[in-house]
């Protein structure tokens, strides 16, 4: 196999894996979600509530999308106790080039899910 062939297979597998872990990030917002509907650890009609943050322990620092609500309450703008809850939770949450690719992303999930009421 020749070096541009094994060059292509490594940047295909590291997309690959790019793309799966922002589909089971989203999965997993939905899931938060859920979950606050279900135990009633919702803020107002809202059950969902995202933000983009950057930490290198999420993600190797690209823009990621994690839940700003939880147990009810609203978590500081800030977004360092979302991060701290995001890490402790072991779970894979979705990263963007972007920020502005992360909140478009926050939108549609939020404008989606509250279609399903």
């Amino acid at each position: 196999m020749s070096l541009q062939d094994q060059l292509r297979k490594r940047i295909d597998r590291k997309t690959m894996s790019r793309v799966l872990n922002t589909q089971l990030g989203i999965e997993n917002l939905k899931r938060h979600s859920f979950q606050n509907n279900v135990t009633g650890n919702k803020l107002g009609d809202s059950s969902v509530l995202s933000g983009s943050v950057q930490d290198s322990r999420l993600n190797g620092g690209r823009p990621t999308l994690v839940p700003f609500l939880y147990k009810g309450r609203r978590l500081p703008d800030d977004g360092r106790e979302a991060v701290e809850l995001a890490l402790a939770s072991k779970q894979v949450w979705p990263s963007f080039d972007t920020n502005d690719e992360a909140t478009l992303v926050s939108q549609r999930i939020s404008l989606n899910l509250g279609k399903k009421k």
